[in-house]
């Protein structure tokens, strides 16, 4: 048997691992099917999906169509419209081969324009609320990565469950969100919990982190209700059913190596020496610099990376190119061409 949480006010009693349908689309159909039917068998009962990613929603309805009354099925739209979103919803519903999902989430509320299309008058949380009243879901969550915009639509207690990131690197969603979800009965879960693996491709040299610590850095957050493992492969699935039914805490050593590893975003970045803090135009380079490392490494937190650049007075387009910087770095990073490309990422709308 599987540990099972609490998915908040919904009451269900969800395995703390569930499966996450992002991986599925580079999966082929048997290969897919067989995932969906190996988690099934190994006891999970929380699946996930969205009408984004590709042929999932299909992928998952063929074994839904035999196996319906065994998982706690959630699909997403990130449909801009009321109407949009309805026609979505239909979509998936035939798709994933059932008449009702259990959630229905409005997909990556990530940015302020985001937020409005699901709140206003008329707008996507209308289409949900539709919904459930006519039994074609049963409850309404919200996913994305810009905390201060999902702590908002937390506080208004329209939505059973909030979906965010949550790992060793990035674990900053247990600060204030989850203990505001805890307090609205919100149900709390989490993607990214090996950050797409990254943390098992870092350089030679550092400290090895294994999927377990990785997997036992998650389920020690007892806010968390459910962790979605992304699988491709059978073995993807099964090492996630093995790490929750062997979970072993880790020491607060273990947490400091750990962590420290996770962050840790390989060779070619910049160490803060900050031999480079002598722009002339007043640019804060080393602080540019690495702000574009961790959205290389990672790049699904680009709401904190957008808003902490746009934070900054004096920002990279100001370069001049006169070399300062790069004759003043003692690893010959290709600094002014870096201060081009942050500008470019980090200067889109939040």
């Amino acid at each position: 048997m599987l540990n099972t949480r609490r998915l908040g006010r919904t009451n269900f009693e969800a395995t703390e691992v569930g499966l996450g349908g992002i991986p599925l689309i580079r999966a082929s159909v048997p290969k897919a099917e067989k995932i969906v039917h190996r988690a099934l068998d190994l006891g999970i009962n929380y699946i996930d999906t969205a009408r984004a990613y590709g042929n999932s929603e299909a992928k998952i309805g063929r074994v839904m169509r035999r196996r319906r009354d065994e998982c706690f099925l959630a699909t997403k739209t990130a449909a801009g419209t009321k109407k949009k979103a309805l026609e979505d919803l239909e979509t998936s519903l035939k798709e994933l081969q059932t008449d009702y999902v259990d959630l229905w989430q409005m997909h990556d509320v990530s940015t302020r324009a985001r937020f409005d299309q699901v709140m206003k008058r008329g707008g996507v949380l209308e289409a949900a609320r539709r919904a459930r009243r006519e039994g074609k879901c049963k409850y309404i969550g919200v996913t994305g990565h810009n905390i201060p915009l999902l702590m908002e639509l937390i506080a208004t207690d329209y939505f059973d469950t909030v979906l965010c990131v949550y790992n060793l690197a990035i674990d900053d969603t247990a600060d204030e969100l989850m203990p505001l979800a805890d307090e609205h009965d919100v149900g709390v879960i989490v993607m990214k919990p090996l950050s797409g693996g990254i943390f098992f491709r870092l350089t030679k040299g550092r400290t090895k982190i294994t999927p377990e610590a990785a997997w036992n850095y998650v389920l020690m957050n007892e806010r968390i209700d459910v962790a979605l493992a992304g699988a491709r492969w059978i073995k993807d699935i099964e090492q996630a059913v093995r790490c929750s039914r062997h979970f072993k805490p880790l020491t607060a050593r273990q947490i400091e190596k750990y962590t420290t590893a996770a962050r840790a975003l390989g060779e070619d970045v910049c160490r803060n020496c900050r031999y480079c803090d002598n722009c002339p135009e007043g640019i804060p380079v080393p602080q540019i610099m690495q702000l574009f490392d961790h959205a290389r490494a990672f790049p699904y937190e680009w709401p904190k990376h957008r808003a902490a650049y746009q934070a900054i007075e004096n920002k990279a387009d100001l370069c001049q190119e006169c070399g300062a910087c790069e004759k003043a770095c003692p690893f010959n990073l290709p600094i002014m061409q870096r201060l081009k490309q942050a500008h470019q990422r980090f200067s889109q709308p939040l």
